[in-house]
């Protein structure tokens, strides 16, 4: 049978390699031959739950080793996962959930409170975690898995490469989430570029830290990690003490961190724990700290990446013979991949010049899911348009200039100032806002909002506050409110926020 299903590839590995580790969450360990059996179980409990192929699967669930088996146990009944951000409010994932058209809800036992809210709001069908059930509708995960007889085999479905294999929901520059579609072409890409250019080998113990609803945990290399035939660690939570614990005692050799968090182990001054790693993959470390990483890990491979969920994760990744001469750059594209930087005629511009980050290659995603206008708006001659301003040096490699404009980075999630915008111009009080990001030394970027109140209202921060807190994930909530009479404009009346950063700038 020939066939794009990922899970084929940890059918061969239960072959080749069944007593290799495969998987590790805590104290609890899997095989090779007992995580392909196990998702065999699970893939059958999902069956007997009324889950087929093309199904759309949402799962609400932190880092466990449950959420693993289910990503698999969905990709093996050729149905397409949806990983829900839990750090959203109920009336965020709700819309994400009738948006994307999913038909069933898996939900750990952490979110019971979400999922009754959600129920509530939406017609979708709950598969409940490992214990009491505590919301209206829903089978129990542990009922179902107990009606699977043993030794139960799951046929991997036939999947084509443009088959849907997921979709990742991304906050980008519009005021709501976007669904991007991940084929299944464009992860075994993926999966095909992490092995190579991080020369992945059974050897390799891969931290999973980064959570599984974000294209980092899964793919960078997440679940290539499997192909590889590694042996993937889970860590519950992407607290810097924590990951540098399980780093030291499962002898990790890589993982991907978030800035803030490498930020974190620096404080804790934990960087020797990270000592014994092959490779330290991130994004948005300052040149001056990656030289201070460096010299607290100089055996220690660095890669600077440059990439986003629409292109299934990295599609530059920084060379080991060229990370110290090119402090700075985010290196050369991965395989399958091309970069090219254009002006705004779309005219590929010369080395060493500024213009749009444009990118083409198998690894680009489909395009966003019920969305043809903003998927065609992001395309052209072929080429997937970034909206970030870099150049490509002589020897081709790219150096980052800015992000999207109005994109606030926060902690390695994206936030979308209109999104937040719409929430605080609901409030009766409110007769105009403008939101935009901020520097932080920790988080990189975090919200401001600068608000005008109608005429003869009292309104003041701790209630725009709590307002953005009873509607907005926490860390969309900006961090400070400025209540002012007037915006800066144009001569047409639109919001200048280029004038309001550069004031923001010149107060830092």
């Amino acid at each position: 049978m020939s066939t794009a299903n990922f899970t084929l590839a940890l059918r061969r590995q239960a072959n080749r390699r069944g007593n290799h580790e495969a998987l590790v969450d805590g104290d609890r360990r899997w095989t090779y031959a007992e995580l392909d059996a196990d998702v065999d179980r699970h893939a059958a409990a999902l069956a007997a739950a009324g889950i087929g192929p093309d199904d759309l699967v949402g799962i609400l669930a932190r880092n466990h080793a449950t959420y693993v088996l289910e990503l698999l146990a969905i990709s093996r009944l050729g149905a397409a996962s949806v990983p829900l951000n839990w750090r959203l409010h109920a009336t965020e994932q709700s819309w994400i959930i009738e948006q994307a058209g999913i038909e069933v809800l898996l939900v750990d036992d952490d979110f019971h409170a979400d999922a009754e809210a959600i129920v509530a709001a939406t017609d979708v069908r709950l598969v409940i975690g490992n214990q009491e059930q505590s919301v209206a509708s829903g089978p129990l995960l542990d009922d179902l898995l107990a009606g699977v007889p043993d030794k139960v085999r799951v046929p991997d479905a036939e999947k084509s490469p443009d088959d849907l294999h997921r979709l990742l929901y991304t906050s980008g520059t519009t005021s709501r989430p976007k669904g991007v579609m991940h084929t299944c072409g464009n992860v075994a890409a993926n999966h095909y570029a992490q092995v190579l250019e991080l020369e992945l080998t059974a050897a390799d113990r891969i931290l999973v830290s980064a959570p599984l609803f974000h294209v980092s945990g899964l793919e960078a290399p997440g679940l290539a990690t499997f192909v590889a035939g590694g042996t993937m660690v889970l860590c519950p939570t992407f607290k810097p003490d924590d990951i540098a614990s399980v780093v030291k005692s499962e002898r990790i050799t890589g993982l991907v961190l978030a800035a803030q968090i490498l930020f974190g182990i620096q404080e804790l001054h934990r960087m020797e724990d990270l000592a014994g790693l092959r490779y330290l993959l991130f994004a948005g470390v300052a040149p001056t700290v990656r030289l201070q990483v460096k010299e607290a890990l100089p055996t220690v491979r660095l890669i600077d990446t440059y990439g986003m969920t629409e292109l299934t994760n990295g599609c530059c990744y920084m060379d080991a013979a060229h990370e110290m001469e090119k402090v700075g750059s985010l290196g050369q594209p991965v395989a399958g991949m091309e970069i090219r930087i254009v002006d705004t005629n779309h005219n590929e511009v010369p080395s060493g010049e500024h213009g749009e980050i444009i990118i083409r290659g198998a690894k680009v995603s489909a395009g966003y899911w019920r969305d043809e206008e903003t998927t065609a708006r992001s395309r052209r001659d072929g080429w997937f348009l970034s909206g970030d301003i870099g150049h490509l040096d002589a020897d081709g490699y790219l150096w980052f200039v800015d992000r999207r404009t109005d994109l606030i980075k926060s902690g390695g999630e994206n936030v979308a100032t209109a999104e937040i915008e719409r929430v605080l111009a609901a409030h009766p009080a409110v007769a105009e806002v403008a939101v935009i990001g901020v520097s932080d030394v920790k988080w990189d970027e975090v919200p401001k909002a600068f608000v005008i109140a109608h005429a003869g209202t009292d309104l003041d921060e701790e209630t725009l506050r709590e307002h953005c807190r009873d509607n907005l994930a926490k860390f969309k909530v900006p961090r400070d409110f400025v209540l002012t009479d007037s915006l800066p404009r144009n001569d047409s009346g639109k919001v200048l926020k280029r004038v309001l950063r550069e004031e923001e700038g010149a107060a830092r």
